[in-house]
């Protein structure tokens, strides 16, 4: 039996199959009975359907209208990003994915047996960082070892970082029982948690929150979230340049993305509500109390207003970015529509403060520009060796703010391709101390996390 078709047959059926019998099987483990776990992972599956077919239609009103805006303003560079979904395949296409598939579960596993993290992932698609780290550095050293290594490290990161975000998203998104192990959404954590304590010492700063009920309380009607949806959607059109009409049906567009996101979200949290309930139960009785909880993908969080209100206004920002920092080559393209994975984090660190969300993301994301322009050339030779070349357009190279463009991952990729004897240690050891200084100083301290910890 060739395994390699049958793991990428499993994935090809989509977390939208995936994810409701996954969901079904947690529900029947947590003693849940077999009817209310049916309509569980029914309610769940359902939810993500709804979420999926919510962000493409609103990425496809963003992608073609910030591509616009792009060559409207000229800008000539070569390193085009194509989207996390194109960097993900290549991880899904590497020789080596059933091994990696396999490590990362076994890691999972191990790491709640022996009390290191509380995270039991079931976002399967998710694990494309892992496998994409995989395969980079499968191609760049030729070394299988070396390559699982670098893989299981990257998911190492990635469980110690769900378990950071998981006070996040039940305090401030109100989705208990849940995390978010996908990097892309979690990268940002080591960058804007400590910033956003800085900002709580700025004198006057701390004092402006810039939320979405202050937008209410002094812009009436026209701080809906319908309504900003409407406006934001809209003002990007122009900037593309399009037809009023155009602009404004892209403004509408928008505006049913932030009425129809909550909806959904508020689906995922009923339809978990019997596990979670369940699982506290038995982690009270078993386990001293101890919490586990479910990783699912960052769509989950798309529901708060703040979220898109943010992603929109980073739009124009992240283009400004790549025309002005000296020595960049990376244009944000694809991942634009997709920015909600990206901000969504800041957002809950902020406590809602879209003010500071924006700070927060754009000092965030410089970086990504320079480390997507210097490693450009490998994730286009590496998407060449695994037959993606057709999603390369003539005369560019591609990346995009997924894979090595993260900041973490980065240091990852060059500490398993350099010299691994001296290369690794400090990477353990950098990221140990990291783990430390975030445990320990940073989450918490977070306003959102502080204020519910009981006394």
């Amino acid at each position: 039996m060739d395994l390699f078709a049958v793991f990428k047959g499993i994935i090809q059926a989509g977390p939208t199959v995936l994810l409701p019998v996954i969901i079904f099987l947690i529900a029947i483990v947590f003693r849940v009975s077999v009817g209310k776990a049916m309509q569980s992972a029914l309610t769940v599956g359902a939810a993500f359907v709804g979420l999926k077919i919510v962000i493409e239609f609103m990425a496809k009103g963003l992608g073609p209208a910030t591509k616009a805006m792009v060559t409207h303003m000229g800008v000539q560079l070569n390193v085009i990003d194509m989207g996390f979904g194109t960097v993900a395949a290549i991880g899904w296409s590497s020789p080596i994915v059933p091994i990696i598939v396999l490590v990362i579960m076994a890691i999972n596993i191990a790491l709640l047996l022996l009390n290191k993290t509380n995270t039991l992932s079931v976002d399967i698609w998710n694990y494309h960082h892992g496998l994409t780290m995989g395969a980079f550095v499968y191609f760049a050293t030729d070394n299988v070892y070396i390559a699982v290594t670098a893989a299981a490290c990257t998911a190492l990161v990635m469980f110690k970082m769900a378990d950071w975000a998981a006070p996040l998203v039940s305090n401030y998104y109100k989705i208990p029982g849940v995390t978010i192990p996908a990097l892309h959404a979690l990268m940002n954590l080591p960058v804007v948690a400590p910033l956003n304590l800085l900002m709580d010492k700025i004198p006057g700063f701390n004092k402006i929150d810039f939320n979405m009920e202050t937008l209410r309380k002094y812009l009436g009607p026209f701080g809906d979230p319908l309504v900003i949806g409407l406006v934001l959607g809209t003002f990007i059109g122009i900037f593309a340049k399009y037809d009023l009409y155009k602009a404004f049906g892209l403004g509408v567009n928008m505006a049913a993305a932030m009425l129809l996101l909550p909806r959904m979200t508020h689906l995922f949290v009923e339809g978990l509500k019997p596990i979670s309930a369940k699982a506290k139960q038995i982690t009270d009785e078993k386990l001293k109390g101890r919490s586990i909880f479910i990783g699912l993908d960052p769509a989950v969080l798309f529901g708060d207003p703040a979220v898109i209100t943010t992603a929109l206004l980073m739009v124009p920002i992240l283009i400004g970015l790549a025309i002005i920092l000296p020595g960049n080559n990376f244009l944000p393209f694809a991942d634009l529509g997709a920015l909600p994975y990206k901000v969504a984090m800041c957002v809950a660190v902020a406590n809602g403060n879209i003010l500071r969300s924006m700070i927060l993301c754009t000092i965030a994301f410089i970086p990504y520009f320079y480390f997507g322009t210097w490693t450009a050339a490998m994730v286009t030779a590496t998407a060449k060796a695994v037959g993606l070349s057709d999603s390369i357009p003539n005369g560019m190279m591609i990346s995009s703010f997924t894979g090595t463009t993260m900041p973490i991952t980065y240091f990852i990729y060059q500490a398993f391709t350099s010299n691994i004897m001296v290369t690794v240690p400090i990477l353990f050891i950098a990221f140990f101390a990291l783990w430390l200084i975030m445990d320990k100083k940073v989450m918490p301290n977070l306003k959102i996390i502080k204020d519910h910890i009981p006394d």
